[in-house]
Formats: structure tokens, sequence, C-alpha cells
């Protein structure tokens, strides 16, 4: 049988984590060993992170290993990777709640298809509500991840009612939020630890597209995001280096990803929202454009 890790990274964030371990107390499937780490948070935080682990007593393996310097998303996960040798691995954010089937299902249709590389379940939004209680929403986070032809990489159905909305069979790639992925696919790099943050799961995208893998959503498997970044967030109340990480990698990727032949055939939808974004960024934050043509160059 397969073996399963899952990898767990968190910052300066402990609200959110009980609920998490719950869920995961509660799957149905917990022959798997959870790999947690954090990345630089105040010892306050590392103090309530571990009581919260000795309050909920799971019922499962925990290997917790924070480190001294915040290596990023991108960064920290690769860092757990390498740090086990599991079939599969499954990512879990710190703001997420799993109903009791998620792991099982992913698990069992890994199994049973061995040309697919990634998977991931249908993504919904939570909330606390005012009084302090979990409100999990029929709202869609993420149903995978979709390609267009300006090659802009979009969360398919993100901020629709989730009311019989088809589930697309085939797609891009998965999400960053709770992927399991094969390891024989991803040749020793989960994700590139100088993307830092944001997009790092659309370089992996691309990398297991470009290679011929398959990426499915599994229906039978249901989780929930208290995401804090999203499209239908109005741009002037996102900081400003997420802003700029966010349109760095964006062009890492073109760069690393898009061929003569994706130049030939989709240039005419690519260069003018290319351009659209340049000259937003030029008078909005110029300097981003001024990092990103030197991460560039």
């Amino acid at each position: 049988m397969a073996t399963l890790a899952l990898q767990l990274l968190t910052y300066q964030k402990t609200e959110t984590i009980s609920p998490l371990f719950l869920s995961l107390k509660n799957q149905t499937d917990k022959d798997w060993c959870l790999y947690f780490s954090d990345n630089n948070s105040s010892p306050e935080i590392r103090e309530k992170q571990k009581k919260i682990i000795d309050e909920i007593q799971p019922d499962f393996s925990v290997v917790y290993k924070p480190v001294d310097k915040n290596l990023g998303y991108s960064g920290g996960h690769q860092f757990l990777f390498e740090a086990h040798n599991a079939d599969y691995v499954l990512l879990i954010n710190d703001d997420t709640i799993l109903e009791p089937e998620y792991i099982a299902s992913l698990r069992k249709y890994l199994d049973g298809h061995s040309d697919t590389a990634a998977v991931a379940g249908v993504i919904l939004r939570w909330n606390f509500s005012a009084d302090g209680s979990i409100v999990k929403t029929q709202i869609i986070d993420s149903l995978g991840l979709t390609k267009s032809r300006s090659h802009k990489v979009s969360d398919i159905g993100a901020g629709q009612l989730f009311n019989n909305t088809k589930i697309p069979a085939q797609i891009f790639g998965v999400s960053g939020c709770l992927p399991m992925y094969r390891r024989a696919a991803i040749k020793g790099q989960l994700f590139d630890p100088s993307y830092f943050l944001y997009k790092e799961d659309v370089d992996l995208a691309y990398r297991l597209w470009r290679a011929g893998w398959q990426a499915k959503i599994v229906p039978e498997a249901v989780a929930y995001h208290q995401r804090s970044f999203h499209a239908d967030l109005r741009r002037n109340s996102i900081s400003y280096n997420s802003q700029f990480l966010s349109y760095r990698n964006h062009w890492r990727n073109l760069r690393k990803h898009l061929t003569l032949k994706d130049w030939l055939r989709d240039g005419w939808a690519i260069i003018p929202f290319e351009v659209a974004k340049f000259v937003y960024f030029l008078f909005k934050h110029p300097t981003i454009i001024f990092r990103t043509l030197a991460d560039f160059l």
C-alpha cells in the first residue's frame, strides 16, 4: 500500500488550528503521519501550537519540525517534503476543515489511477460567525485550476455558489489548498523555494502538465477553506508585498513554461493581458514593475 504524509505549515497563527486538528482526528483514514512545521513564529505562538496538539490528543502521528527562519510557503513545504519519503503527500492549510472522507477519497483515487499525479477535493469556504462558531458555506473556493489562452491561471468556480455545479472532468492542475500529489511524478522538487509565496502551485501544475500527468477533482472529497487572498478582493485591500510576489511569480511562470509555440499560438491573448497589468502597476505601484524586471533580467 502506498504511504502517505501530511504537511502542515504555519506562520504566526493558532486560531484555526484546533478546528483543523479536530477534522483530522475525525478522518476515516488515519494511516499517515503529519509533518508540522512553523515558519519562525514567536515563542508564544509556538507554545500555543504545542498546547493545541496536547489538548486535542490526536490519534495519529505528529512530527513537529519548527524552523528558525521564515522559508515562505514554498520553501517551508519543500523543507517538509525532504523530511520524509512517503509515496503520496497531502498539503494541509492551517485554515482548512476536512470532511471525514477527504483523505480516504483522494488516496483511493490515486491508488486506482496511475496516470494521475495530483488530486484535490471540492473546496468550499468557511468563516467564523459573530459568536465565534464555524460557519460552513456553499461558496466555492476552488474546483481546480484552469488556464486561459492568455495563460492566466485561476481557481475554477471561485466565489460562485456550489449548487449542483458540474465538476470539471479535465483541469489544468490543482490549487495549493489541500492537494494530494504523487511523489514519483514530482522528481524531488515539490515547490521552488525561491517563489516564497503565491503561484508555486501554478509552477508545479505547469511542470506536471508538460510531463503528461493528469490532475483531477474528486467529488467525494469535500473540505472548507478560510481564504485570505482571493480574486474578488479589491486590489487596494491586498498588501503591497502580496501583490509583488503574485505578479513576480506570474512572470516567472511565463518565463519558465511558455514555449515559442505558445507565444506564436496564443500571443494575441497573452500580450494585451500582460500589457494591461503592466500599465496598471506602472501607475499604481511602479516599484513592483522595477523589482519584477530586475528579477526577470
